[in-house]
């Protein structure tokens, strides 16, 4: 059975036990409305993005700009090429803005507004991109050949795609004559994808200038495309805060010996049921306010038993999380993960050995930290010990300190708050069609960096991204359509043409 049969069998047995109440249900769903901006819509003032714009994409795709965990082995020679082809791409952008270089590639440029005193606005991207070698492409990664109304290339939905829309919005809104109210500028890692120091350098010289940003958006989000929970129109999800990350190593110590005479409590036997212990025990499922307010907007934009089960969460909020919690998926949404990745254990198929390791790589809910994880697995691994008759020694979980590791993001505004209205308010504009709903991102961004310095941090790519397509990311023939890619840099000439509006 598909994980959403799942939930839509399990969340049914709720809609049935709702029913004993069900004149109380039927006025909670009835309550349950699609969500509205607080404002007028605000669009892109009649801007079309025409062949033009795709072609300078498509320049930007053929730059092979791949960062690598060593960065022994990165060529760099397509890094010093990008800044050289974005100011011929982009010279009005070039001839209004101020740009500092962060690190060896990173971008950082000032657009000044008209009252430099007000807090400004940052916009993220990186121009990184993830390596293509072993992936089976049907085209060119790096020819960012257009076939069947599509332009194919590593970076087009990650993230050069916002790169390009960035600058299209900001040459044609300087060439309309267009002064930002307050400054706007626009950072660009070369090493997101590596999580590089690129993006926390730039924090620290943003500290040091006293800058302290009202606004940042970075990628993430997007409008999605086949939502779940049987929604029929997209839905624009916006990450209002990101998990934490980090990897755990797990390590088991035996006697070793010969592989003739194995015992129960050998390194690699005991590694496994506490990996399993580990596994088989996440974190405590949480509601919070934020994945609430997503179930909340797609039971609106569903059918009935949705709506019976979403508009009344104080009766079925227990069962609503429980079932939520059995499907991977959506289990993800509402607790810290562990997922085993690597196990190692003896380099000879004869050999009991004495150590044997594995490695987790966590996922932490905003609502715990990384010393609750750590602490977890622990108490889980001294349990598995305490079981095999064993003292806890035998097991230890430590953090992988040679992995980058982030705590999880503070939750930024979304109920009733002026700027995340804002981005709603452009979103109606653009795409008037499809829903709007805050979300808890699983996946890191650089933008975690920024919550050191600002209060409303938001990770929103305003282009449509289908279900393939959020399959695309890092894989193999990641492409995107010319029409979505032109649609997309509307949302971003009605977001910077409008910040008076903020």
């Amino acid at each position: 059975m598909h994980a959403s049969d799942v939930v839509l069998a399990g969340l049914g047995a709720v809609a049935a036990v709702a029913g004993v109440t069900a004149a109380a249900c039927a006025a909670g769903a009835s309550r349950l409305k699609p969500s509205a901006p607080a404002g007028a819509p605000v669009d892109a003032d009649g801007y079309r993005a025409d062949d033009a714009a795709v072609e300078r994409f498509r320049e930007l795709i053929r730059i092979p700009t791949v960062s690598r965990e060593d960065a022994s082995l990165r060529d760099d020679e397509p890094f010093r090429q990008w800044v050289p082809t974005l100011r011929r791409l982009y010279p009005r952008t070039f001839g209004a803005c101020e740009l500092t270089t962060i690190d060896d590639f990173g971008i950082l440029l000032r657009w000044p507004g008209a009252d430099p005193a007000a807090d400004p606005i940052v916009m993220m991207a990186h121009q990184d991109v993830v390596p293509v070698e072993g992936q089976d492409w049907e085209h060119d990664p790096f020819g960012a050949e257009v076939v069947d109304g599509q332009i194919w290339g590593r970076g087009t939905l990650d993230t050069k795609c916002i790169v390009g829309a960035f600058f299209e919005a900001a040459e044609h809104l300087i060439g309309q004559g267009y002064v930002p109210p307050r400054d706007v500028w626009y950072f660009s890692s070369d090493g997101e994808e590596v999580a590089a120091l690129t993006c926390a350098h730039a924090v620290d010289w943003f500290r040091e200038h006293d800058i302290h940003p009202y606004l940042v958006l970075d990628e993430g989000g997007a409008v999605a495309a086949d939502a779940p929970l049987g929604v029929a129109e997209p839905v624009a999800m916006v990450g209002v805060s990101e998990k934490g990350h980090v990897d755990l190593t797990v390590t088991a110590r035996a006697d070793g010996g010969h592989a003739s005479t194995p015992a129960a409590n050998d390194a690699c036997r005991l590694l496994a049921r506490v990996c399993e212990r580990i596994s088989a025990n996440p974190g405590k499922p949480v509601l919070t306010p934020a994945v609430e307010a997503t179930l909340s907007e797609l039971g609106a934009r569903s059918g009935a038993l949705y709506k019976a089960v979403f508009g009344n969460l104080w009766l079925t909020r227990p069962l609503v999380t429980k079932i939520m919690a059995d499907v991977p998926e959506t289990g993800a949404m509402i607790r810290t993960t562990y997922a085993l990745t690597q196990m190692e254990g003896s380099t000879a198929h004869n050999v009991l050995p004495p150590v044997a390791r594995a490695n987790f790589n966590v996922r932490v809910a905003p609502f715990e930290t990384i010393d609750d994880a750590v602490a977890r697995a622990r108490a889980l691994a001294a349990q598995e010990c305490e079981a095999s008759g064993l003292t806890p020694d035998h097991v230890t979980v430590e953090v992988n300190e040679a992995i980058p590791y982030t705590e999880p993001a503070p939750v930024s505004p979304f109920a009733h708050d002026a700027a995340f209205d804002y981005i709603h308010r452009c979103v109606a504009g653009v795409y008037p069609e499809v829903g709007f709903a805050p979300y808890v991102q699983n996946s890191c961004t650089d933008s975690r960096e920024f919550n050191a310095i600002c209060e409303r941090v938001y990770r929103f790519c305003g282009f449509v991204y289908s279900g393939e397509a959020r399959t695309l990311l890092h894989a193999p023939n990641e492409r995107i359509g010319v029409d979505v890619y032109k649609r997309g840099i509307e949302f971003y000439v009605a977001f910077l043409g409008h910040l008076a509006d903020l």
